[in-house]
Protein backbone atom coordinates (compact mmCIF):
# COMPACT_ATOMS: atom_id res chain seq x y z
CA UNK A 1 0.00 0.00 0.00
CA UNK A 2 2.97 2.62 0.88
CA UNK A 3 4.54 1.55 -2.40
CA UNK A 4 1.13 2.10 -3.59
CA UNK A 5 0.38 5.78 -2.27
CA UNK A 6 4.04 6.91 -3.34
CA UNK A 7 3.39 5.52 -6.93
CA UNK A 8 0.27 7.84 -7.16
CA UNK A 9 1.62 10.56 -5.47
CA UNK A 10 4.56 10.86 -8.23
CA UNK A 11 1.91 10.72 -11.17
CA UNK A 12 -0.29 13.26 -9.75
CA UNK A 13 3.15 15.44 -9.31
CA UNK A 14 4.16 14.53 -12.83
CA UNK A 15 0.59 15.64 -14.08
CA UNK A 16 0.42 18.95 -12.30
CA UNK A 17 3.79 19.85 -13.86
CA UNK A 18 2.95 18.50 -17.76
CA UNK A 19 -0.58 20.55 -17.49
CA UNK A 20 0.66 24.07 -16.10
CA UNK A 21 -0.97 26.45 -17.74
CA UNK A 22 0.26 29.46 -16.15
CA UNK A 23 4.40 28.46 -17.61
CA UNK A 24 5.38 31.13 -19.07
CA UNK A 25 2.71 33.58 -19.63
CA UNK A 26 3.42 36.85 -19.70
CA UNK A 27 0.58 38.02 -17.25
CA UNK A 28 2.44 36.48 -14.87
CA UNK A 29 5.79 38.02 -15.49
CA UNK A 30 7.10 40.98 -13.09
CA UNK A 31 7.43 43.43 -16.01
CA UNK A 32 4.26 42.87 -17.03
CA UNK A 33 2.32 44.22 -13.53
CA UNK A 34 3.64 47.84 -13.71
CA UNK A 35 2.25 50.76 -15.31
CA UNK A 36 4.21 53.52 -17.50
CA UNK A 37 5.16 55.47 -14.45
CA UNK A 38 6.37 52.50 -12.86
CA UNK A 39 7.94 50.83 -15.98
CA UNK A 40 10.12 54.25 -16.27
CA UNK A 41 11.72 53.76 -12.92
CA UNK A 42 12.93 49.85 -13.71
CA UNK A 43 16.59 51.35 -13.86
CA UNK A 44 16.15 51.90 -9.93
CA UNK A 45 16.13 48.82 -9.41
CA UNK A 46 19.00 47.73 -12.25
CA UNK A 47 20.92 50.18 -10.24
CA UNK A 48 20.35 49.36 -7.34
CA UNK A 49 21.35 45.69 -7.73
CA UNK A 50 24.61 46.90 -9.31
CA UNK A 51 25.63 48.92 -6.23
CA UNK A 52 25.20 46.25 -4.16
CA UNK A 53 27.50 44.62 -6.65
CA UNK A 54 30.09 47.33 -6.01
CA UNK A 55 29.86 47.42 -2.26
CA UNK A 56 29.92 43.54 -1.81
CA UNK A 57 33.07 43.70 -4.50
CA UNK A 58 35.19 46.05 -3.55
CA UNK A 59 35.13 45.41 0.24
CA UNK A 60 36.13 41.51 0.03
CA UNK A 61 39.12 43.01 -2.01
CA UNK A 62 39.68 45.39 0.68
CA UNK A 63 39.47 42.34 3.31
CA UNK A 64 41.36 40.02 1.33
CA UNK A 65 44.17 42.08 0.06
CA UNK A 66 44.53 42.96 3.83
CA UNK A 67 44.75 39.66 4.75
CA UNK A 68 46.97 38.86 2.16
CA UNK A 69 49.82 41.31 3.51
CA UNK A 70 48.67 40.10 6.78
CA UNK A 71 49.92 36.92 5.84
CA UNK A 72 52.94 38.53 3.92
CA UNK A 73 54.67 40.33 6.24
CA UNK A 74 54.22 37.34 8.95
CA UNK A 75 55.34 34.21 6.53
CA UNK A 76 56.93 36.50 3.33
CA UNK A 77 54.65 34.42 1.31
CA UNK A 78 51.62 35.39 -1.23
CA UNK A 79 48.16 33.73 0.14
CA UNK A 80 47.01 32.03 -2.62
CA UNK A 81 43.67 32.90 -4.00
CA UNK A 82 40.92 30.77 -2.10
CA UNK A 83 42.76 30.19 0.78
CA UNK A 84 42.85 31.74 4.58
CA UNK A 85 45.79 32.53 6.50
CA UNK A 86 45.87 31.53 10.19
CA UNK A 87 46.44 35.99 10.62
CA UNK A 88 43.53 37.19 9.23
CA UNK A 89 42.12 40.92 10.32
CA UNK A 90 39.23 41.09 12.02
CA UNK A 91 35.73 42.66 9.99
CA UNK A 92 32.85 44.63 12.17
CA UNK A 93 29.82 45.82 10.53
CA UNK A 94 27.34 48.45 12.01
CA UNK A 95 23.93 48.08 10.48
CA UNK A 96 22.66 43.93 10.14
CA UNK A 97 20.43 44.93 7.19
CA UNK A 98 20.26 43.55 3.58
CA UNK A 99 23.58 45.78 2.76
CA UNK A 100 25.13 44.33 5.26
CA UNK A 101 23.76 40.53 4.81
CA UNK A 102 25.06 40.57 0.74
CA UNK A 103 28.56 41.91 1.85
CA UNK A 104 29.34 39.15 4.81
CA UNK A 105 27.65 36.27 2.36
CA UNK A 106 30.29 37.64 -0.36
CA UNK A 107 33.30 37.53 1.78
CA UNK A 108 32.76 34.18 3.30
CA UNK A 109 31.49 32.79 -0.22
CA UNK A 110 34.69 33.82 -1.66
CA UNK A 111 36.48 32.94 1.52
CA UNK A 112 37.80 36.52 2.19
CA UNK A 113 37.61 35.84 5.96
CA UNK A 114 35.67 33.51 8.07
CA UNK A 115 32.48 33.70 10.44
CA UNK A 116 35.05 33.65 13.09
CA UNK A 117 36.75 36.82 11.84
CA UNK A 118 32.76 38.89 11.69
CA UNK A 119 31.19 41.17 14.13
CA UNK A 120 27.66 42.64 13.69
CA UNK A 121 26.21 45.50 16.00
CA UNK A 122 22.27 45.28 14.84
CA UNK A 123 18.90 46.21 16.89
CA UNK A 124 17.82 43.71 15.51
CA UNK A 125 19.72 40.59 16.45
CA UNK A 126 16.98 37.70 16.36
CA UNK A 127 16.86 38.30 12.32
CA UNK A 128 20.85 37.27 11.90
CA UNK A 129 20.10 33.83 13.83
CA UNK A 130 21.19 32.14 10.55
CA UNK A 131 24.72 34.01 10.87
CA UNK A 132 25.03 33.55 15.06
CA UNK A 133 24.46 29.87 14.36
CA UNK A 134 27.10 29.79 11.85
CA UNK A 135 29.96 31.21 13.68
CA UNK A 136 29.04 34.94 12.83
CA UNK A 137 29.60 37.27 16.36
CA UNK A 138 26.11 39.30 16.70
CA UNK A 139 25.86 41.99 19.32
CA UNK A 140 23.97 45.35 19.62
CA UNK A 141 27.18 47.31 20.48
CA UNK A 142 28.44 49.49 18.29
CA UNK A 143 31.05 50.90 20.14
CA UNK A 144 32.33 47.02 20.86
CA UNK A 145 32.58 46.55 16.94
CA UNK A 146 35.12 50.01 16.43
CA UNK A 147 37.00 48.92 19.39
CA UNK A 148 37.57 45.62 18.95
CA UNK A 149 37.25 44.91 14.84
CA UNK A 150 40.63 46.40 12.25
CA UNK A 151 37.63 47.25 9.82
CA UNK A 152 34.66 48.68 10.38
CA UNK A 153 32.09 48.49 7.75
CA UNK A 154 29.03 50.91 7.95
CA UNK A 155 25.98 49.51 6.77
CA UNK A 156 23.68 51.74 8.12
CA UNK A 157 21.22 55.38 6.29
CA UNK A 158 23.12 58.30 5.71
CA UNK A 159 20.68 59.94 7.93
CA UNK A 160 21.51 57.30 11.14
CA UNK A 161 25.78 58.99 10.87
CA UNK A 162 25.17 61.90 13.55
CA UNK A 163 23.72 59.67 15.81
CA UNK A 164 26.33 57.13 15.52
CA UNK A 165 28.94 59.80 15.80
CA UNK A 166 27.59 60.75 18.96
CA UNK A 167 27.44 57.47 20.53
CA UNK A 168 30.73 55.87 19.03
CA UNK A 169 34.14 57.45 20.32
CA UNK A 170 36.36 57.37 16.76
CA UNK A 171 39.99 57.24 17.20
CA UNK A 172 42.12 58.35 14.38
CA UNK A 173 43.59 55.33 14.03
CA UNK A 174 40.02 53.34 13.37
CA UNK A 175 39.38 52.22 9.96
CA UNK A 176 35.78 52.57 8.01
CA UNK A 177 34.25 51.90 4.73
CA UNK A 178 31.47 53.50 3.95
CA UNK A 179 28.71 52.82 0.81
CA UNK A 180 26.12 55.55 1.05
CA UNK A 181 25.07 56.65 -2.04
CA UNK A 182 23.24 60.12 -0.44
CA UNK A 183 26.72 61.42 0.94
CA UNK A 184 29.92 62.76 -0.63
CA UNK A 185 32.63 61.12 0.66
CA UNK A 186 33.65 64.76 1.91
CA UNK A 187 30.05 65.26 3.87
CA UNK A 188 30.51 61.72 5.52
CA UNK A 189 33.83 62.88 6.97
CA UNK A 190 32.27 65.86 8.26
CA UNK A 191 29.25 64.25 9.82
CA UNK A 192 31.19 61.51 11.45
CA UNK A 193 34.08 64.06 11.52
CA UNK A 194 36.30 61.35 10.86
CA UNK A 195 38.82 61.19 8.13
CA UNK A 196 39.80 57.98 8.27
CA UNK A 197 38.26 56.27 5.85
CA UNK A 198 37.23 54.66 2.23
CA UNK A 199 34.34 55.93 0.47
CA UNK A 200 33.66 55.38 -3.32
CA UNK A 201 31.78 58.21 -4.46
CA UNK A 202 29.59 56.46 -7.63
CA UNK A 203 28.97 57.65 -10.84
CA UNK A 204 25.57 56.60 -12.55
CA UNK A 205 25.24 55.97 -16.48
CA UNK A 206 21.38 56.00 -17.30
CA UNK A 207 21.59 54.59 -20.83
CA UNK A 208 24.36 51.95 -19.61
CA UNK A 209 23.73 48.51 -21.17
CA UNK A 210 22.53 45.66 -18.19
CA UNK A 211 25.43 42.94 -18.38
CA UNK A 212 24.36 40.86 -16.01
CA UNK A 213 22.84 37.24 -17.20
CA UNK A 214 20.73 36.90 -13.88
CA UNK A 215 20.86 40.03 -12.54
CA UNK A 216 18.57 39.28 -9.36
CA UNK A 217 20.03 36.36 -8.07
CA UNK A 218 23.13 36.00 -4.90
CA UNK A 219 25.33 39.06 -5.17
CA UNK A 220 27.82 36.44 -3.99
CA UNK A 221 26.86 34.27 -6.89
CA UNK A 222 27.08 36.87 -9.17
CA UNK A 223 30.42 37.98 -8.94
CA UNK A 224 31.33 34.40 -9.86
CA UNK A 225 31.33 35.68 -13.32
CA UNK A 226 34.56 37.12 -14.32
CA UNK A 227 33.41 39.98 -16.92
CA UNK A 228 30.93 41.42 -14.36
CA UNK A 229 33.71 41.37 -11.94
CA UNK A 230 35.43 43.32 -14.48
CA UNK A 231 32.88 45.80 -15.11
CA UNK A 232 33.17 46.87 -10.96
CA UNK A 233 36.78 47.30 -10.91
CA UNK A 234 37.62 50.97 -10.69
CA UNK A 235 38.46 52.96 -14.05
CA UNK A 236 36.34 50.53 -16.35
CA UNK A 237 34.15 50.27 -19.38
CA UNK A 238 31.40 52.08 -16.95
CA UNK A 239 27.73 50.05 -16.26
CA UNK A 240 24.63 51.80 -14.78
CA UNK A 241 27.07 52.66 -11.61
CA UNK A 242 30.81 52.45 -12.31
CA UNK A 243 33.84 53.91 -9.84
CA UNK A 244 36.95 56.02 -10.86
CA UNK A 245 40.17 55.14 -9.83
CA UNK A 246 40.43 57.40 -7.59
CA UNK A 247 39.09 55.07 -5.30
CA UNK A 248 41.99 52.40 -6.58
CA UNK A 249 44.36 54.92 -4.97
CA UNK A 250 42.94 54.93 -1.68
CA UNK A 251 42.94 51.58 -1.50
CA UNK A 252 46.33 51.24 -2.16
CA UNK A 253 47.17 53.92 0.35
CA UNK A 254 45.06 51.63 2.96
CA UNK A 255 47.34 48.85 1.82
CA UNK A 256 50.82 50.85 2.65
CA UNK A 257 49.44 51.97 5.83
CA UNK A 258 48.41 47.69 7.11
CA UNK A 259 52.29 47.38 5.62
CA UNK A 260 53.72 50.13 8.14
CA UNK A 261 51.59 48.75 11.27
CA UNK A 262 52.97 45.35 10.65
CA UNK A 263 56.56 45.31 9.58
CA UNK A 264 57.66 48.92 8.48
CA UNK A 265 60.93 47.78 7.45
CA UNK A 266 60.60 47.27 3.45
CA UNK A 267 57.07 48.48 3.21
CA UNK A 268 57.54 49.95 -0.20
CA UNK A 269 58.69 46.83 -1.72
CA UNK A 270 56.48 44.43 0.44
CA UNK A 271 53.29 46.61 -1.13
CA UNK A 272 55.21 45.80 -4.52
CA UNK A 273 55.17 42.18 -3.83
CA UNK A 274 51.55 41.83 -3.32
CA UNK A 275 50.34 43.72 -5.76
CA UNK A 276 52.69 43.60 -8.29
CA UNK A 277 54.61 39.97 -7.68
CA UNK A 278 56.83 39.35 -10.67
CA UNK A 279 56.13 42.78 -13.23
CA UNK A 280 58.67 44.84 -11.62
CA UNK A 281 58.39 47.15 -14.29
CA UNK A 282 55.30 48.45 -12.36
CA UNK A 283 56.46 48.87 -9.04
CA UNK A 284 56.04 51.93 -7.24
CA UNK A 285 59.27 54.33 -6.64
CA UNK A 286 59.73 55.59 -3.09
CA UNK A 287 58.79 59.35 -4.49
CA UNK A 288 55.77 57.56 -5.86
CA UNK A 289 54.82 56.95 -2.23
CA UNK A 290 56.55 60.04 -0.71
CA UNK A 291 54.32 61.39 2.26
CA UNK A 292 56.39 63.43 4.12
CA UNK A 293 59.12 66.18 3.68
CA UNK A 294 61.15 65.22 6.49
CA UNK A 295 60.48 68.72 8.55
CA UNK A 296 60.83 68.78 12.19
CA UNK A 297 57.92 67.95 14.08
CA UNK A 298 55.91 66.33 11.15
CA UNK A 299 53.90 63.39 11.88
CA UNK A 300 54.63 59.51 10.87
CA UNK A 301 53.38 58.44 7.45
CA UNK A 302 51.58 56.08 9.49
CA UNK A 303 49.78 58.33 11.69
CA UNK A 304 49.31 61.45 8.59
CA UNK A 305 47.74 57.99 6.45
CA UNK A 306 45.23 58.20 9.42
CA UNK A 307 43.59 60.91 7.31
CA UNK A 308 43.02 59.08 4.10
CA UNK A 309 40.00 61.60 2.99
CA UNK A 310 42.84 64.12 2.56
CA UNK A 311 45.69 62.00 1.75
CA UNK A 312 44.71 60.71 -1.20
CA UNK A 313 44.21 63.75 -3.68
CA UNK A 314 47.66 65.48 -2.74
CA UNK A 315 49.55 62.59 -3.83
CA UNK A 316 49.65 62.99 -7.58
CA UNK A 317 52.84 60.74 -8.40
CA UNK A 318 50.72 57.46 -6.69
CA UNK A 319 47.55 58.55 -8.60
CA UNK A 320 49.49 59.07 -11.93
CA UNK A 321 51.81 55.59 -11.35
CA UNK A 322 48.23 53.78 -10.10
CA UNK A 323 46.38 54.66 -13.10
CA UNK A 324 48.78 54.05 -16.18
CA UNK A 325 47.15 51.51 -18.36
CA UNK A 326 49.66 48.40 -17.98
CA UNK A 327 49.12 49.07 -13.63
CA UNK A 328 46.01 48.57 -14.33
CA UNK A 329 45.86 45.40 -15.74
CA UNK A 330 47.71 43.55 -13.48
CA UNK A 331 45.54 45.27 -10.34
CA UNK A 332 42.84 44.15 -12.82
CA UNK A 333 43.92 40.71 -12.29
CA UNK A 334 44.42 40.82 -8.26
CA UNK A 335 40.91 42.08 -7.96
CA UNK A 336 39.33 39.16 -10.08
CA UNK A 337 41.47 36.56 -8.18
CA UNK A 338 39.31 36.99 -5.37
CA UNK A 339 35.90 35.69 -7.16
CA UNK A 340 37.06 32.73 -8.64
CA UNK A 341 35.09 30.22 -7.00
CA UNK A 342 35.83 27.25 -8.36
CA UNK A 343 39.55 27.81 -6.34
CA UNK A 344 37.99 28.53 -3.23
CA UNK A 345 39.46 25.94 -0.32
CA UNK A 346 37.29 26.08 3.16
CA UNK A 347 38.96 23.29 4.62
CA UNK A 348 40.65 25.43 7.16
CA UNK A 349 37.65 27.45 8.15
CA UNK A 350 37.94 26.54 11.94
Amino acid sequence: LQHYFIQSNLSMIRVAAESDITHGLPSLQFNSSLNESEQALLPLRKRSFELLLHAAAHTTYLVGMLNTITHYATSAEVLRPGTTSKNRVSVGFIGGGRLARHIISTLLHHVACTPQDITVSTFQPDKLNDLAKAGVTVCTNNSLVVEQCDVVVVCIPANQYQVLQRDVSLQPHQFLITHTTTQSKEEVVSTLRHRNLIKIDYRYNKDAGYYHAEPYQSVALTLEDEEVVERLFPGSEPGFVYTTSDWLRDAVLVFYRHILKLSPEGAGDTLNNVLFGKNKERYFVPRDLRIISGAPGMDSEEVQLNNLADLGIKMGRLNSSVTQKESLAVLLEGFKSFFRAKYVDVSNYK
